[in-house]
């Protein structure tokens, strides 16, 4: 399937990619903020580097099932696939998604073409924009790309990529017959490629596992034990895990139990929290080994499909996810720390997309010249209205947590300066040195000295 000259480059565009500027400001993304830390156990970065090597643990297992000169690791691309399927994220995640996706659907509803903002499109953008699969031969970098197709259906929000179902047409037909020239027929009917399918189990294997790790960072260990009482009813016991992976647990040992094995999975993850010491590792290292037990209970149907082979380890990954969806997704106490945070972006993207905006915010050149280019373009105001919303679509689908906290205080101050009809000393300090909840503070009383002396000399 790869030569070695094209597994030299596959190796060369994955270490590229490694350290690209693009793929490092993922660290810049915090998966959770917790209201102690303002900071995270996890960001986009770390669980990028986990699913990609989650998919090539996936994929490896699944070829194994069906025979030793299987390789479903078609041009040995799982990893970078994995690395890079969360790439095109803009700041604060999924939250950040959702909110520029509706700012941008309300502004262009007078527009004939509605504009939408979709993390797994932007991927493609970034993709290309930054020449991330040119190292990759054409039929390889082909079968990349339409191996990050999650859902076909939503390359309608993005025209300029529909190109992309040729590829995933040519991706399908690759696979299909390189396994039936190993006596292995079936026919895909799930629009996505095997890989695309792995990289997405990967993923959410990740999440299943990693959002109740990070409950941690929210929720006393207390509060997480009665969490799983009421929330985890599966059998699956220590030996379910340890058919697919092995499980330390040499902690279960000194219990009353007659033999580890017999103990339940919930069972378990409550004595690792009733711990003194290590409590939150050693619940992490088993709660990994737990996520690496459903990458490896997966088979490949002959409907082209990977489904579940052990229900039972299934529906604990089910209640793992409503578990996630109930106390940390959809939780008050989650939604009330994600709430400033949310309001940072809403200001952000409401100042670039609806607002007379200041050009010298912009901190990229490409963007500066392409909107200075438009203000001198023939184009009627309804077509630059729509031009400007596509680069302020992407240029806020590029920014980072810091970034977007940073252009949040410089349009506060620029708010203030409005309001006083001049520039403020000394700002600089204010904006760059002081953490976003005391700049918030000192602005209020600044905002309220200024306006009390300008009520006093007015008087």
């Amino acid at each position: 399937m790869i030569t070695t000259t094209a597994l030299g480059l596959v190796e060369e565009c994955e270490m590229y990619i490694v350290g690209h500027k693009i793929f490092v400001r993922l660290k810049d993304i915090p998966m959770y903020i917790s209201k102690k830390t303002k900071d995270s156990i996890r960001n986009r970065y770390s669980h990028s580097v986990e699913v990609g090597l989650g998919t090539e643990y996936l994929l490896a297992n699944v070829s194994r099932q069906l025979g030793e000169d299987i390789n479903l690791n078609f041009f040995n691309i799982a990893k970078i696939i994995g690395m890079v399927h969360d790439i095109g994220h803009t700041a604060f995640s999924h939250d950040g998604e959702v909110l520029l996706d509706k700012m941008l659907l309300k502004s262009s509803e007078p527009l004939p073409k509605r504009i939408r903002f979709n993390a797994n499109l932007n991927n493609f953008r970034r993709i290309e924009k930054y020449g991330l699969f040119d190292l990759l031969g054409e039929e390889i970098k082909q079968y990349a790309l339409a191996s990050l197709i999650k859902r076909k259906k939503e390359l309608l929000q993005y025209p300029e990529y529909s190109y992309l179902e040729e590829y995933l047409a040519y991706a399908i037909r690759v696979e299909e017959e390189y396994l039936a020239s190993h006596g292995i027929d079936l026919s895909n009917s799930t629009n996505k490629t095997i890989l695309c399918q792995a990289m997405d189990l990967a993923d959410e294997n990740r999440y299943r596992v990693t959002d109740i790790i990070d409950a941690l960072n929210i929720y006393s260990k207390q509060k997480l034990k009665e969490i799983l009482l009421r929330s985890i009813h599966s059998e699956v016991r220590v030996k379910d895990i340890r058919k697919l992976v092995t499980l330390q647990v040499d902690q279960v040992q000194k219990t009353k139990e007659k033999h580890s094995d017999k103990m339940k999975i919930k069972d378990l993850l409550i004595m690792l929290l009733n711990q003194e010491s290590h409590a939150k590792t050693e619940f992490q290292n088993v709660m990994n080994s737990i996520s690496m037990a459903f990458n490896r209970n997966f088979r490949l149907s002959k409907k082209g499909k990977l489904v579940p082979i052990y229900d039972e380890i299934e529906k604990l990954r089910d209640e793992f996810n409503q578990l996630a969806s109930i106390y940390i997704w959809g939780a008050k106490k989650v939604k009330n720390i994600k709430k400033p945070y949310n309001h940072y972006f809403k200001t952000v993207s409401d100042y670039f997309i609806n607002q007379n905006f200041d050009i010298a915010f912009i901190d990229s050149s490409s963007y500066k010249t392409a909107l200075w280019s438009l203000q001198n373009s023939t184009f009627d105001k309804e077509e630059t209205r729509y031009q400007t919303l596509l680069l302020m679509r992407n240029f806020l689908g590029g920014l980072t947590n810091l970034k977007i906290i940073e252009l949040y205080k410089k349009i506060k101050m620029a708010e203030l300066e409005q309001q006083l009809g001049y520039e403020l000393n000394n700002k600089e300090r204010l904006l760059l040195k002081e953490p976003i909840v005391l700049f918030e503070k000192k602005l209020e009383k600044y905002q309220k000295r200024i306006f009390k002396s300008m009520n006093t000399s007015g008087s």
